[in-house]
Protein backbone atom coordinates (compact mmCIF):
# COMPACT_ATOMS: atom_id res chain seq x y z
CA UNK A 1 0.00 0.00 0.00
CA UNK A 2 1.56 3.32 -1.10
CA UNK A 3 1.79 6.46 1.37
CA UNK A 4 -0.61 8.11 -0.82
CA UNK A 5 -3.77 5.34 0.33
CA UNK A 6 -2.92 5.48 3.54
CA UNK A 7 -3.73 9.57 4.20
CA UNK A 8 -7.36 8.35 4.09
CA UNK A 9 -7.24 5.94 6.89
CA UNK A 10 -5.13 8.59 8.88
CA UNK A 11 -7.59 11.02 8.61
CA UNK A 12 -10.16 9.06 9.96
CA UNK A 13 -7.86 8.18 12.78
CA UNK A 14 -7.31 11.86 13.62
CA UNK A 15 -11.21 12.23 13.42
CA UNK A 16 -12.13 9.38 15.72
CA UNK A 17 -9.28 10.14 18.12
CA UNK A 18 -10.50 13.84 18.49
CA UNK A 19 -13.91 12.71 18.90
CA UNK A 20 -13.01 10.51 21.69
CA UNK A 21 -11.04 13.22 23.51
CA UNK A 22 -14.34 15.67 23.17
CA UNK A 23 -16.42 13.13 24.41
CA UNK A 24 -14.12 12.30 26.97
CA UNK A 25 -13.53 16.14 27.56
CA UNK A 26 -17.56 16.20 27.57
CA UNK A 27 -18.47 13.65 30.31
CA UNK A 28 -15.49 14.60 32.80
CA UNK A 29 -17.42 18.33 32.52
CA UNK A 30 -20.57 16.85 33.57
CA UNK A 31 -18.96 14.87 35.92
CA UNK A 32 -17.66 18.23 38.01
CA UNK A 33 -21.49 19.77 36.93
CA UNK A 34 -22.79 16.74 39.09
CA UNK A 35 -20.20 16.69 41.67
CA UNK A 36 -20.74 20.65 42.05
CA UNK A 37 -24.34 20.49 42.07
CA UNK A 38 -24.52 17.71 44.90
CA UNK A 39 -22.21 20.54 47.16
CA UNK A 40 -24.29 21.62 49.80
CA UNK A 41 -21.88 24.12 50.12
CA UNK A 42 -19.79 26.05 47.21
CA UNK A 43 -16.66 27.28 49.45
CA UNK A 44 -13.40 26.64 49.91
CA UNK A 45 -12.01 25.75 53.92
CA UNK A 46 -9.94 29.01 53.74
CA UNK A 47 -12.97 31.16 53.10
CA UNK A 48 -14.22 30.33 56.57
CA UNK A 49 -13.52 33.46 59.02
CA UNK A 50 -15.67 32.31 62.03
CA UNK A 51 -17.49 28.72 63.05
CA UNK A 52 -20.27 28.35 65.81
CA UNK A 53 -21.89 24.96 67.15
CA UNK A 54 -25.22 25.58 68.79
CA UNK A 55 -26.90 23.30 70.92
CA UNK A 56 -30.41 24.67 72.12
CA UNK A 57 -28.97 27.42 74.50
CA UNK A 58 -25.26 25.97 74.69
CA UNK A 59 -22.66 27.85 72.01
CA UNK A 60 -19.32 26.95 71.27
CA UNK A 61 -17.67 29.62 68.76
CA UNK A 62 -14.61 29.43 67.34
CA UNK A 63 -12.79 32.46 65.17
CA UNK A 64 -10.18 32.79 63.16
CA UNK A 65 -7.37 35.63 63.90
CA UNK A 66 -4.14 35.55 62.24
CA UNK A 67 -5.07 32.41 60.93
CA UNK A 68 -4.89 30.76 64.00
CA UNK A 69 -8.31 29.10 64.78
CA UNK A 70 -9.45 30.42 68.80
CA UNK A 71 -12.40 29.38 71.06
CA UNK A 72 -14.00 32.35 71.75
CA UNK A 73 -16.94 30.95 74.15
CA UNK A 74 -18.05 29.53 76.38
CA UNK A 75 -13.95 30.22 76.95
CA UNK A 76 -11.36 32.07 75.76
CA UNK A 77 -8.56 29.72 74.66
CA UNK A 78 -6.53 28.31 71.26
CA UNK A 79 -8.31 25.69 69.39
CA UNK A 80 -6.81 21.96 68.30
CA UNK A 81 -6.22 23.35 64.88
CA UNK A 82 -6.51 19.65 63.43
CA UNK A 83 -9.80 18.69 64.19
CA UNK A 84 -10.97 22.83 63.69
CA UNK A 85 -9.03 22.19 60.11
CA UNK A 86 -11.68 19.02 59.90
CA UNK A 87 -14.52 20.39 60.26
CA UNK A 88 -13.57 23.50 57.64
CA UNK A 89 -12.90 20.35 55.27
CA UNK A 90 -16.11 18.19 56.06
CA UNK A 91 -17.92 22.00 55.01
CA UNK A 92 -16.06 22.48 52.39
CA UNK A 93 -17.02 18.86 50.25
CA UNK A 94 -19.96 18.78 52.44
CA UNK A 95 -22.19 17.03 49.90
CA UNK A 96 -26.42 15.87 49.71
CA UNK A 97 -26.89 12.52 49.60
CA UNK A 98 -30.69 12.85 48.69
CA UNK A 99 -32.84 16.11 48.17
CA UNK A 100 -36.29 15.25 49.16
CA UNK A 101 -37.93 18.77 48.24
CA UNK A 102 -39.69 21.42 50.18
CA UNK A 103 -41.03 21.01 53.17
CA UNK A 104 -43.35 22.53 55.44
CA UNK A 105 -43.90 20.59 58.69
CA UNK A 106 -39.93 19.91 59.92
CA UNK A 107 -40.90 18.13 63.09
CA UNK A 108 -41.08 14.65 61.97
CA UNK A 109 -37.37 15.27 60.92
CA UNK A 110 -36.36 16.59 63.84
CA UNK A 111 -35.95 20.04 62.29
CA UNK A 112 -38.38 22.24 64.47
CA UNK A 113 -35.71 21.78 67.17
CA UNK A 114 -32.69 21.05 65.98
CA UNK A 115 -30.19 19.31 67.97
CA UNK A 116 -27.25 21.08 66.05
CA UNK A 117 -27.07 24.15 64.05
CA UNK A 118 -23.58 24.81 62.67
CA UNK A 119 -23.20 28.29 61.75
CA UNK A 120 -20.49 30.15 59.88
CA UNK A 121 -19.34 32.99 57.95
CA UNK A 122 -17.90 32.20 54.62
CA UNK A 123 -16.47 35.62 52.58
CA UNK A 124 -18.13 37.78 54.62
CA UNK A 125 -21.80 36.00 54.44
CA UNK A 126 -23.22 33.99 56.88
CA UNK A 127 -24.48 30.12 56.67
CA UNK A 128 -25.96 27.52 58.42
CA UNK A 129 -26.42 23.84 58.77
CA UNK A 130 -29.19 22.42 60.91
CA UNK A 131 -29.00 18.95 61.65
CA UNK A 132 -32.00 16.99 62.81
CA UNK A 133 -33.10 13.47 63.36
CA UNK A 134 -31.53 10.31 61.77
CA UNK A 135 -32.89 8.67 58.53
CA UNK A 136 -34.66 5.62 59.82
CA UNK A 137 -32.89 2.53 58.62
CA UNK A 138 -30.52 4.82 56.95
CA UNK A 139 -26.81 6.22 57.87
CA UNK A 140 -28.06 9.97 56.87
CA UNK A 141 -29.49 12.59 58.84
CA UNK A 142 -31.71 14.82 57.78
CA UNK A 143 -30.65 18.73 57.40
CA UNK A 144 -31.51 22.31 56.01
CA UNK A 145 -29.44 24.38 54.50
CA UNK A 146 -29.47 28.16 55.33
CA UNK A 147 -33.34 29.41 54.59
CA UNK A 148 -33.54 26.52 51.65
CA UNK A 149 -36.74 24.92 52.78
CA UNK A 150 -35.35 22.07 50.63
CA UNK A 151 -35.13 18.99 53.13
CA UNK A 152 -31.54 17.22 52.56
CA UNK A 153 -29.28 14.46 53.97
CA UNK A 154 -26.00 14.22 54.68
CA UNK A 155 -24.00 11.09 55.74
CA UNK A 156 -23.47 10.09 59.22
CA UNK A 157 -19.74 10.89 58.60
CA UNK A 158 -19.77 14.12 58.09
CA UNK A 159 -21.92 14.68 60.99
CA UNK A 160 -20.07 13.25 63.34
CA UNK A 161 -16.96 15.33 61.80
CA UNK A 162 -18.71 18.57 62.62
CA UNK A 163 -20.61 17.56 66.19
CA UNK A 164 -17.38 18.49 68.23
CA UNK A 165 -17.57 18.72 71.76
CA UNK A 166 -15.37 21.64 73.49
CA UNK A 167 -12.79 19.50 74.68
CA UNK A 168 -12.07 17.99 71.56
CA UNK A 169 -12.01 21.52 69.95
CA UNK A 170 -10.02 22.60 72.52
CA UNK A 171 -6.20 23.11 71.88
CA UNK A 172 -4.44 19.86 74.63
CA UNK A 173 -1.01 20.83 74.22
CA UNK A 174 1.20 20.92 77.24
CA UNK A 175 3.99 22.72 75.54
CA UNK A 176 4.33 23.84 72.08
CA UNK A 177 8.39 23.46 70.57
CA UNK A 178 10.18 22.88 68.00
CA UNK A 179 12.64 20.07 69.40
CA UNK A 180 15.10 21.10 66.77
CA UNK A 181 15.14 24.19 68.50
CA UNK A 182 15.22 23.30 72.01
CA UNK A 183 18.60 25.31 73.42
CA UNK A 184 17.72 23.24 77.58
CA UNK A 185 15.48 21.41 79.94
CA UNK A 186 15.02 21.94 83.55
CA UNK A 187 13.24 19.70 85.79
CA UNK A 188 12.59 20.97 89.40
CA UNK A 189 10.57 18.86 92.09
CA UNK A 190 10.53 18.12 95.87
CA UNK A 191 13.49 16.24 95.67
CA UNK A 192 15.01 16.75 92.57
CA UNK A 193 16.85 19.78 90.31
CA UNK A 194 18.28 19.39 87.21
CA UNK A 195 19.46 21.94 84.57
CA UNK A 196 20.73 20.40 81.15
CA UNK A 197 22.00 22.32 78.27
CA UNK A 198 22.34 21.41 75.08
CA UNK A 199 26.20 20.96 74.17
CA UNK A 200 26.15 20.08 70.45
CA UNK A 201 24.05 18.51 67.78
CA UNK A 202 22.88 15.10 69.81
CA UNK A 203 24.91 15.71 72.88
CA UNK A 204 23.69 17.11 75.99
CA UNK A 205 25.51 18.84 79.66
CA UNK A 206 24.39 18.96 82.86
CA UNK A 207 24.89 22.97 83.83
CA UNK A 208 27.54 22.96 87.17
CA UNK A 209 28.34 19.08 86.48
CA UNK A 210 31.13 18.95 83.64
CA UNK A 211 32.39 15.85 84.87
CA UNK A 212 28.91 13.87 84.11
CA UNK A 213 27.96 12.17 80.96
CA UNK A 214 24.51 12.88 79.94
CA UNK A 215 22.27 10.49 78.09
CA UNK A 216 21.48 12.63 74.85
CA UNK A 217 19.54 9.85 73.73
CA UNK A 218 17.60 9.65 76.26
CA UNK A 219 16.69 13.35 76.53
CA UNK A 220 15.64 13.30 73.28
CA UNK A 221 13.27 10.53 74.00
CA UNK A 222 11.78 12.89 76.96
CA UNK A 223 11.69 16.02 74.99
CA UNK A 224 9.76 13.98 71.68
CA UNK A 225 7.44 12.48 74.31
CA UNK A 226 6.91 15.65 76.10
CA UNK A 227 6.13 17.58 72.15
CA UNK A 228 3.53 15.12 71.86
CA UNK A 229 1.65 14.91 75.36
CA UNK A 230 -1.93 16.38 75.38
CA UNK A 231 -4.19 17.11 78.13
CA UNK A 232 -7.07 13.89 78.64
CA UNK A 233 -9.28 16.46 79.94
CA UNK A 234 -9.36 20.06 81.86
CA UNK A 235 -10.65 20.54 84.96
CA UNK A 236 -13.97 23.43 84.58
CA UNK A 237 -14.11 25.89 86.57
CA UNK A 238 -10.39 25.62 87.83
CA UNK A 239 -10.14 24.38 90.79
CA UNK A 240 -9.27 26.91 94.39
CA UNK A 241 -7.62 24.47 96.19
CA UNK A 242 -4.51 23.37 94.36
CA UNK A 243 -2.41 22.30 97.24
CA UNK A 244 -4.70 19.38 97.53
CA UNK A 245 -3.62 18.46 93.91
CA UNK A 246 0.32 18.65 94.81
CA UNK A 247 0.26 21.64 92.06
CA UNK A 248 2.28 24.15 94.63
CA UNK A 249 5.50 25.30 94.93
CA UNK A 250 7.24 22.90 97.42
CA UNK A 251 5.30 19.62 95.64
CA UNK A 252 4.86 20.21 91.91
CA UNK A 253 7.46 18.95 89.57
CA UNK A 254 8.30 22.12 87.33
CA UNK A 255 9.31 20.90 83.65
CA UNK A 256 10.63 23.98 81.65
CA UNK A 257 11.27 23.36 77.98
CA UNK A 258 14.26 26.49 76.88
CA UNK A 259 14.31 27.75 73.48
CA UNK A 260 14.86 30.71 71.61
CA UNK A 261 11.36 32.14 71.47
CA UNK A 262 11.62 31.49 75.08
CA UNK A 263 11.23 29.31 78.28
CA UNK A 264 7.94 27.05 78.35
CA UNK A 265 6.93 25.36 81.55
CA UNK A 266 3.95 23.36 83.51
CA UNK A 267 3.98 21.46 86.34
CA UNK A 268 2.64 18.29 87.47
CA UNK A 269 1.13 17.22 90.70
CA UNK A 270 -0.56 14.34 92.37
CA UNK A 271 -1.64 11.55 90.88
CA UNK A 272 -5.42 10.44 89.88
CA UNK A 273 -5.93 7.01 89.07
CA UNK A 274 -4.44 6.16 85.52
CA UNK A 275 -3.67 10.01 85.19
CA UNK A 276 -1.53 13.13 86.77
CA UNK A 277 -2.90 16.39 87.61
CA UNK A 278 -0.73 19.24 85.66
CA UNK A 279 -1.00 22.84 84.88
CA UNK A 280 -0.32 24.91 82.02
CA UNK A 281 1.83 27.76 82.82
CA UNK A 282 1.53 29.82 85.26
CA UNK A 283 -2.18 30.81 85.77
CA UNK A 284 -3.00 28.41 83.53
CA UNK A 285 -5.74 25.54 83.37
CA UNK A 286 -5.51 22.60 85.56
CA UNK A 287 -5.77 19.63 83.46
CA UNK A 288 -5.14 15.79 83.53
CA UNK A 289 -2.49 14.19 81.33
CA UNK A 290 -1.78 10.54 81.43
CA UNK A 291 0.72 9.20 84.33
CA UNK A 292 2.91 7.82 81.80
CA UNK A 293 4.12 10.87 81.59
CA UNK A 294 4.90 11.23 84.83
CA UNK A 295 6.74 8.09 84.75
CA UNK A 296 8.89 8.68 81.63
CA UNK A 297 10.03 12.38 83.42
CA UNK A 298 10.71 10.21 86.63
CA UNK A 299 13.04 7.35 84.77
CA UNK A 300 14.81 9.53 82.15
CA UNK A 301 15.90 11.28 85.47
CA UNK A 302 17.06 8.44 87.09
CA UNK A 303 19.10 7.31 84.09
CA UNK A 304 20.61 10.63 83.03
CA UNK A 305 24.20 9.08 83.75
CA UNK A 306 25.65 7.98 80.46
CA UNK A 307 27.13 4.50 81.59
CA UNK A 308 27.83 3.06 78.52
CA UNK A 309 31.44 1.44 77.77
CA UNK A 310 31.24 3.93 74.75
CA UNK A 311 28.94 5.77 73.10
CA UNK A 312 30.62 7.03 69.95
CA UNK A 313 29.15 7.33 66.26
CA UNK A 314 28.76 4.07 65.08
CA UNK A 315 29.46 5.28 61.26
CA UNK A 316 32.82 6.63 62.51
CA UNK A 317 34.10 3.32 63.29
CA UNK A 318 35.67 1.32 60.09
CA UNK A 319 37.76 -1.31 61.70
CA UNK A 320 37.23 -3.37 64.69
CA UNK A 321 39.85 -5.78 66.66
CA UNK A 322 38.25 -8.00 69.31
CA UNK A 323 39.56 -11.68 70.67
CA UNK A 324 41.83 -13.48 73.10
CA UNK A 325 45.37 -11.58 73.02
CA UNK A 326 47.36 -13.47 69.86
CA UNK A 327 44.14 -14.81 68.19
CA UNK A 328 42.44 -11.70 67.45
CA UNK A 329 39.73 -11.13 64.53
CA UNK A 330 40.16 -7.66 62.80
CA UNK A 331 37.07 -6.28 60.76
CA UNK A 332 37.62 -3.48 57.97
CA UNK A 333 35.12 -1.55 56.23
CA UNK A 334 35.10 -1.54 52.69
CA UNK A 335 32.55 -0.17 50.09
CA UNK A 336 30.98 -4.25 49.88
CA UNK A 337 30.71 -4.55 54.22
CA UNK A 338 33.12 -5.76 56.26
CA UNK A 339 36.29 -7.59 55.39
CA UNK A 340 36.93 -9.71 58.66
CA UNK A 341 40.50 -11.64 58.87
CA UNK A 342 41.84 -13.47 61.89
CA UNK A 343 44.15 -16.23 62.94
CA UNK A 344 45.96 -18.81 60.48
CA UNK A 345 44.47 -15.83 57.90
CA UNK A 346 41.26 -16.72 57.98
CA UNK A 347 39.00 -15.09 56.18
CA UNK A 348 35.07 -14.05 55.52
CA UNK A 349 32.83 -11.21 54.68
CA UNK A 350 29.83 -9.84 55.93
CA UNK A 351 27.28 -7.29 55.28
CA UNK A 352 27.10 -4.04 56.79
CA UNK A 353 24.20 -3.89 58.88
CA UNK A 354 25.75 -7.48 60.79
CA UNK A 355 28.47 -5.70 62.26
CA UNK A 356 26.87 -2.23 63.05
CA UNK A 357 23.90 -4.49 64.85
CA UNK A 358 27.04 -5.70 66.74
CA UNK A 359 28.17 -2.35 67.75
CA UNK A 360 24.96 -0.82 68.44
CA UNK A 361 24.38 -4.15 70.67
CA UNK A 362 27.73 -3.17 72.41
CA UNK A 363 26.49 0.36 73.28
CA UNK A 364 23.98 -1.01 75.56
CA UNK A 365 26.19 -2.44 77.70
CA UNK A 366 26.41 -0.54 80.92
CA UNK A 367 29.11 -0.12 83.61
CA UNK A 368 29.74 0.67 87.00
CA UNK A 369 32.65 2.74 87.52
CA UNK A 370 35.17 1.31 90.19
CA UNK A 371 38.33 2.82 91.34
CA UNK A 372 41.28 1.23 90.20
CA UNK A 373 43.59 -1.29 91.97
CA UNK A 374 47.21 0.04 93.28
CA UNK A 375 48.97 -2.55 91.80
CA UNK A 376 48.46 -3.78 88.18
CA UNK A 377 46.35 -6.30 86.77
CA UNK A 378 48.15 -9.94 87.17
CA UNK A 379 49.02 -11.85 83.54
CA UNK A 380 47.57 -10.32 80.25
CA UNK A 381 44.00 -9.61 79.01
CA UNK A 382 41.63 -12.78 78.38
CA UNK A 383 39.82 -10.61 75.64
CA UNK A 384 40.25 -7.28 74.00
CA UNK A 385 38.78 -5.13 71.79
CA UNK A 386 39.56 -2.03 69.79
CA UNK A 387 37.58 0.44 67.38
CA UNK A 388 39.31 2.90 65.27
CA UNK A 389 38.50 5.02 63.08
CA UNK A 390 39.57 5.48 59.27
CA UNK A 391 42.23 7.29 60.25
CA UNK A 392 43.51 4.18 62.80
CA UNK A 393 43.25 6.50 65.26
CA UNK A 394 41.85 4.51 68.27
CA UNK A 395 37.97 5.43 69.59
CA UNK A 396 38.23 2.68 72.04
CA UNK A 397 40.38 -0.17 73.83
CA UNK A 398 38.43 -2.59 75.95
CA UNK A 399 40.56 -5.07 78.26
CA UNK A 400 38.38 -7.92 80.20
CA UNK A 401 40.64 -8.50 83.73
CA UNK A 402 38.46 -10.80 85.17
CA UNK A 403 35.22 -12.01 86.60
CA UNK A 404 33.64 -10.83 89.78
CA UNK A 405 31.61 -13.67 91.65
CA UNK A 406 29.04 -15.19 88.56
CA UNK A 407 26.96 -12.32 87.58
CA UNK A 408 29.83 -9.52 87.13
CA UNK A 409 32.72 -8.73 84.94
CA UNK A 410 35.80 -6.36 85.50
CA UNK A 411 37.12 -4.54 82.34
CA UNK A 412 39.59 -1.73 81.71
CA UNK A 413 38.32 0.66 79.43
CA UNK A 414 40.49 3.62 76.96
CA UNK A 415 38.86 5.81 75.76
CA UNK A 416 40.36 9.57 74.62
CA UNK A 417 42.50 10.23 77.51
CA UNK A 418 40.67 8.88 80.26
CA UNK A 419 41.19 5.23 81.56
CA UNK A 420 38.48 3.86 83.72
CA UNK A 421 37.81 0.36 85.26
CA UNK A 422 34.27 -0.34 85.38
CA UNK A 423 32.22 -3.87 86.59
CA UNK A 424 29.63 -4.70 83.48
CA UNK A 425 26.97 -7.63 83.58
CA UNK A 426 28.78 -10.80 83.22
CA UNK A 427 25.94 -12.71 80.78
CA UNK A 428 25.47 -9.57 78.76
CA UNK A 429 29.01 -8.97 77.57
CA UNK A 430 29.13 -12.96 76.65
CA UNK A 431 26.34 -12.71 74.84
CA UNK A 432 27.59 -10.29 72.89
CA UNK A 433 31.15 -12.31 72.63
CA UNK A 434 28.95 -15.04 71.05
CA UNK A 435 27.30 -12.61 68.84
CA UNK A 436 30.19 -11.79 67.35
CA UNK A 437 31.71 -15.17 67.31
CA UNK A 438 28.61 -15.71 64.92
CA UNK A 439 30.13 -13.01 62.29
CA UNK A 440 33.55 -15.12 62.22
CA UNK A 441 31.91 -18.70 61.82
CA UNK A 442 31.81 -18.81 58.17
CA UNK A 443 35.79 -18.03 58.05
CA UNK A 444 37.68 -20.32 55.94
CA UNK A 445 41.31 -20.79 56.41
CA UNK A 446 43.75 -19.78 53.76
CA UNK A 447 45.81 -22.28 51.80
CA UNK A 448 45.40 -24.33 48.87
CA UNK A 449 42.41 -26.35 48.11
CA UNK A 450 41.87 -29.60 49.79
CA UNK A 451 41.73 -32.81 48.07
CA UNK A 452 38.78 -34.51 47.47
CA UNK A 453 38.53 -37.10 50.56
CA UNK A 454 41.37 -34.68 52.39
CA UNK A 455 40.04 -34.16 56.29
CA UNK A 456 40.50 -30.75 58.06
CA UNK A 457 43.45 -31.95 59.76
CA UNK A 458 45.10 -32.88 56.09
CA UNK A 459 45.08 -37.20 56.21
CA UNK A 460 42.84 -39.08 54.38
CA UNK A 461 39.04 -39.70 55.12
Amino acid sequence: MTPRRLIPYVVIFLILAGSYAGLRWRQEQQAARDEQAKKVFHLQETDLSDLSLVRGKDEVRLVKKDQVWRLTAPLNTKADQTVVGSMLTTLARLRKERDLGAEKDLKPFGLDKPGLVVKFTAQGQPHQLAVGAKVPGDQNYYVLRDQDPHLLTISTGSKDSLDRQLLALRDKTLLAFIIGEVKGLRVKGPKTAVALEKTGPQTWGWVGRPDFRVRGDRVWKLLRDLHIARAKNFLEPPPKNLAALDLVPDRQTEITVVTPAGDQTFWLGAKKDDAVYARLGAGGPVALVDAALADEVDQTLASLEDRRLWSGAIAAVHQVVWGPPGKTWTARKDQDGWKITGPDQAATQQPAARLEMALWNFQKIEGEKIPPPGDAPPGPPAFVLELLDQAGKPLLHLEEVGAVGKSALKVLIRAGDQTVLALIPLELFRQWQEEMHRLTASAAPAGPPREKGESSKGGKQ
